[in-house]
């Protein structure tokens, strides 16, 4: 059995099998491998030049970029004019970009108190509370960075708890790692979100590439972002209301400007579509030392002064920015008696505080407000 094996192995190398295994001569091993390094150094490379310019061009990617690199300078700013006139931030987003007319503002002032403000916005695209809360509490919050007054822009669900939905800015621009407690409690509830905070935290490139898309695509679709806007702002208006909306983040908020001595104000802007105040929010305005100021609508203001359906145009943002300043002037040198409301300067009421037996407010609210009983 063993010899007659012997044949068979002797047909095939006979036979010319050119199948058996060649040795690969060890230069062109190491020549690949060098190529493969190559083609990852130049990944590498790639990676870091782009991270490069992220960092220290990331400013001519968008105007909003370049208004959240400036948090720290803008921050410095307000501190730097402490004793020279009442100091005042307005936080919030494009609606208040676009509303609040700071030169009107500052007139207002110096016909009413003959003083000149320093008026300072905070105004990143598309954020809520959830970012408010984080930018307030990193940049304005001790007693030297503090603000005067705290004026912020909302309408509808702004002030609600609800997640913010960009982790990607939360990491780059408006918190520290000693925001990891709340942003798990309120921001980052599983271990997907918490990943992409620690990598948006770490790479600029990695943070900034939603920003990148929506600069490709405002190029290629005419439009795409204020119709973006449009489309967001009508889906929020339209989706089913919270059974009990809370707001933690609003009260954990107004407790940070409480400690510094600031005053708040919350300024409920004017929008094409009417919305309601919560209960919940009149609630925590009747237990805060807080104004509510309702602009929602005014006369001066019709349907065709929001140029893209959402934001107020110049016209419109000089009537608002006159109302808010006149509003704003009683807060900085409050009336006796008037705790919880604001007054124009005849006498108008415009503020509505929710009503309580123990401050013993008025249970009839101004003709215009809309807020549920």
């Amino acid at each position: 059995m063993s010899t007659a094996a012997l044949p068979v192995r002797e047909s095939a190398a006979s036979s010319g099998d050119q199948s058996e295994p060649r040795t690969v001569p060890a230069a062109a091993t190491v020549a690949r491998g060098r190529d493969e390094w190559r083609v990852v150094g130049v990944v590498l490379a790639v990676l870091g030049l782009t991270e490069a310019v992220f960092r220290l061009g990331g400013d001519r990617l968008s105007k909003d970029v370049a208004h959240l690199q400036a948090f720290p300078r803008l921050a410095e700013r307000l501190a730097q004019g402490r004793g020279r006139g009442p100091r005042i931030l307005f936080l919030g987003n494009s609606l208040t970009r676009h509303g609040v007319d700071e030169a009107e503002i500052a007139a207002v002032f110096r016909e009413r108190l003959g003083v000149q403000p320093l008026t300072l916005k905070i105004v990143p695209d598309n954020t809520a509370i959830a970012d408010w809360y984080y930018v307030y509490r990193n940049q304005f919050t001790g007693a030297s960075r503090a603000p005067d007054l705290l004026v912020i822009g909302f309408e509808n669900g702004h002030l609600r708890d609800a997640p913010s939905r960009h982790v990607d800015r939360l990491a780059q621009y408006y918190c520290t790692w000693s925001d990891w407690c709340d942003l798990c409690r309120f921001d980052l509830p599983d271990w997907e979100s918490q990943a992409v905070f620690a990598l948006a935290r770490c790479s600029a490139t990695f943070g900034n590439r939603d920003r990148v898309t929506r600069r490709l695509l405002d190029t290629l679709i005419p439009g795409y972002r204020a119709g973006m806007e449009r489309i967001n702002a009508s889906l929020q208006a339209a989706a089913a209301p919270l059974a009990s909306p809370s707001y933690e983040r609003l009260r954990k908020l107004l407790e940070l400007a409480r400690e510094d001595g600031v005053e708040v104000v919350l300024a409920a802007m004017p929008v094409p579509e009417d919305y309601d105040f919560d209960a919940e929010l009149l609630s925590l305005v009747d237990q805060s030392a807080v104004q509510l100021l309702d602009l929602r609508r005014l006369e001066t203001i019709t349907p065709e002064m929001f140029f893209d359906g959402l934001h107020m145009d110049a016209a419109a943002a000089k009537a608002y920015s006159r109302a808010l300043g006149h509003a704003l002037t009683t807060v900085v040198q409050p009336a006796e008696g008037t705790a919880g409301r604001l007054k124009h300067a005849g006498g108008d009421e415009i503020v509505h505080a929710p009503p309580s037996a123990a401050t013993g407010h008025d249970r009839t609210p101004p003709p215009h407000d809309r807020s549920p009983p």
